[in-house]
């Protein structure tokens, strides 16, 4: 399972790039992002496969789970899995 838990995230000094979102993927789940350029899919993707906040900085905001474990407090490695 994937969950985003009001998760706000802006780049450096820009204005936010997702605001307050919440979504939950179950196990299996199949899910398309789209919507327009600079909508936010991308920094989703970020988030989820750890690359925000450790190779992106930003003002994060929120919770990112996978499995019920924060991924803050996996490595890498972990999150691959």
């Amino acid at each position: 399972m994937i969950g985003l838990e009001q998760v706000s995230f802006g780049y450096g000094e820009k204005q936010e790039t997702l605001s307050h979102v919440s979504a939950t993927v179950a196990r299996g789940e199949c899910i398309l992002l789209c919507g327009r350029s600079g909508c936010g899919k991308t920094t989703i993707t970020r988030l989820v496969n750890g690359l925000i906040p450790r190779f992106y900085d930003g003002e994060l905001t929120g919770q990112v789970v996978i499995d019920g474990k924060d991924i803050a407090d996996l490595t890498m490695y972990e999150i691959s899995e």
